[in-house]
């Protein structure tokens, strides 16, 4: 973790989704198996893949999800947005805004400096920098900038400030539902999580 905080890494910290794949892979080949199996079980491991693909963008797109956190707009504006899978890490994220303390808010410039703690831990406080006039959010635990996915710090300063829904900026376009729609939209500009505020 030391290494790779701010890093951007999509929320994987091993190689553990390639162990996944490999083992994925293993159930549908057989080492008695001449060249041309090979390739026909491997054409199956592809359109099975596929189909589990195409299978959670179905429930993604046409399933709604129970609404079970105090913060209901957001929760509905990112459970219209995001993935079921990803929606899920969202969910985790605002409900834990209940563990968190409000420290304070100090303002330098046109940015507010929000300071916020868990629940039992007083000493361990985390700074989010909000800039209202640009609607940028930027918070030193770095969440964001490793996994694309706003932290529960994020969630508190949208619901101290009355936000009804996440920032255009803080959507990474990868998680969205529409990611793979290239037909209703131009090529996609890269809204990476390098972002930084004053």
């Amino acid at each position: 973790m030391a290494y790779l905080r701010g890093t951007f890494c999509a929320g994987y910290r091993t190689t553990s989704r390639c162990e996944g794949i490999n083992a994925f892979i293993k159930d549908f080949l057989k080492s008695t198996e001449s060249i041309l199996e090979l390739v026909h079980s491997l054409d199956r491991v592809v359109k099975d893949y596929w189909n589990n693909e195409v299978t959670a963008q179905f429930y993604s797109t046409y399933y709604s999800l129970v609404l079970t956190t105090e913060l209901d707009s957001i929760e509905l504006f990112a459970s219209k947005v995001y993935t079921q899978a990803v929606f899920r890490e969202v969910k985790k994220q605002i409900k834990s805004v209940a563990t968190l303390l409000f420290r304070g808010r100090d303002s330098i410039s046109r940015t507010c400096v929000y300071k916020f703690s868990k629940m039992g831990k007083p000493n361990k406080t985390h700074r989010v920098l909000y800039d209202s006039n640009e609607e940028k959010i930027e918070c030193k635990c770095s969440m964001w900038n490793s996994e694309g996915i706003s932290c529960n710090h994020i969630f508190y300063l949208m619901k101290y400030e009355g936000l009804e829904k996440i920032p255009e900026g803080l959507i990474l376009s990868r998680w969205c539902k529409d990611a793979k729609d290239w037909r209703s939209k131009p090529p996609p500009k890269y809204r990476g999580p390098s972002r930084t505020l004053a």
